[in-house]
């Protein structure tokens, strides 16, 4: 999943560039109904992965040997 995350955020970097090289119309729409979907759907799909890892629990334990 974390790799998926990554490839959305790369998709949403790629159209910035194709943007940022022809900034016209077109392009800005790109990025209006790609881009920044696939920005928002990859930071999402990243923070409910990392959720259930459990890296953002206020539970967790700091230092493995201290769960035994």
């Amino acid at each position: 999943m974390i790799r998926l995350a990554c490839l959305l955020g790369l998709v949403a970097v790629v159209i910035v560039v194709i943007m940022a090289l022809d900034p016209s119309g077109p392009t800005a729409i790109l990025f209006s109904f790609v881009g920044m979907p696939a920005l928002a759907a990859g930071v999402l799909l990243y923070g409910i992965t990392r959720w259930r890892d459990g890296a953002l629990s206020w539970h967790r334990q700091s230092d493995p040997k201290e769960a035994r």
